[in-house]
C-alpha cells in the first residue's frame, strides 16, 4: 500500500531539490540577506538529505517494487544528483551493513568505536575514492562553465550543503545508532533509536532517528518509520 506514495514522495523530493539548487546557483547572492543565505543553505542541505534517503529506499526496493528497473533508475538518479555516487556500489555495501551489523564485515561500522571525526573520515573513505572525487570535480567544472555559475554560489549552495548533509546523515544514520555495538557482535538490540517528535525527526534525518525500527522492518519506507511498532515481520 506504500508503493505509489513512496514513488510520489521520491519524485517530489527530486523535483524540490532541482528547483532549489537551480535557484540557488543562479541567484545573485549579494542581493540576499545573511538570513536568506543561511536559510537557503539549510534548505538545500535538507533536500540533499532527501535525495540520499530516496536512494536508500531504492536500495531496499521499496520506491517502486512493481518494477525494480524503475525503482533502481530513480535511486541511481538521486545518488548522481546527490554527489555523483554509484548506486550499485552503495547498495552492495548497504546489504552488508544490514546483514552483518556491528561486525568487522559491516562496512559502516568501526570496530573500535572511535570518536566522531575519526569514524566519519574512515566512513567517507570507503564511499568516496580519490578517483570519484576527481570525476565529480571535472563534472562540476563543466557545468560551471556551461551555465556561467559563480564560484561562490557553488561553494555556498552546493558544496557546503553537501558537506553538511554528509555529516548529518552520518551522525543520525550511523554514529548515534551504532556506536553502542560491541566489537564483532551482531545484535539488533544494540542499535539505538531516538524517538524524537515527528517534525524534529523529519528535519534531522527523515525519521532515521528511528533506526532500530529501520533495521527490524527495512521494507518500510522512511516516512513510515515512526509508526513501525505496528509491524511484526521483516522482508529484507
Amino acid at each position: 500500500m506504500f508503493n505509489h506514495i513512496s514513488l510520489l514522495v521520491a519524485l517530489l523530493i527530486i523535483l524540490f531539490w532541482g528547483v532549489t539548487i537551480s535557484f540557488a546557483l543562479m541567484v545573485d547572492w549579494t542581493n540576499l540577506s545573511l538570513l536568506a543565505v543561511i536559510l537557503l543553505i539549510l534548505l538545500q542541505t535538507f533536500f540533499n538529505n532527501g535525495l540520499f534517503i530516496v536512494a536508500h529506499d531504492g536500495m531496499h526496493g521499496i520506491l517502486f517494487p512493481y518494477n525494480l528497473n524503475i525503482n533502481d533508475a530513480i535511486a541511481a538518479l538521486a545518488l548522481i544528483l546527490y554527489g555523483g555516487l554509484s548506486f550499485r556500489d552503495l547498495r552492495e555495501k548497504h546489504y552488508l551493513h544490514h546483514r552483518f551489523t556491528g561486525t568487522s564485515l559491516d562496512p559502516d561500522f568501526h570496530e573500535h568505536n572511535p570518536n566522531f571525526c575519526f569514524w566519519y573520515f574512515r566512513f567517507m573513505r570507503k564511499y568516496v575514492s580519490f578517483l570519484k572525487l576527481c570525476r565529480l570535480c571535472l563534472l562540476i567544472l563543466i557545468i560551471v562553465n556551461l551555465f556561467y555559475i559563480h564560484w561562490l554560489n557553488l561553494l555556498l549552495f552546493w558544496a557546503l550543503p553537501l558537506i553538511f548533509s554528509s555529516l548529518q546523515l552520518f551522525f543520525f544514520g550511523t554514529f548515534l545508532p551504532h556506536r553502542h555495538h560491541q566489537d564483532n557482535q551482531y545484535s539488533l538490540g544494540a542499535i539505538k533509536s531516538f524517538h524524537l517528535p515527528i517534525l524534529l525527526s523529519l528535519i534531522t534525518c527523515y525519521h532515521f532517528s528511528y533506526h532500530q525500527e529501520h533495521h527490524r522492518y527495512p521494507f518500510l519506507p522512511w516516512w513510515q518509520l515512526p509508526f513501525a511498532m505496528g509491524f511484526s515481520q521483516s522482508h529484507f
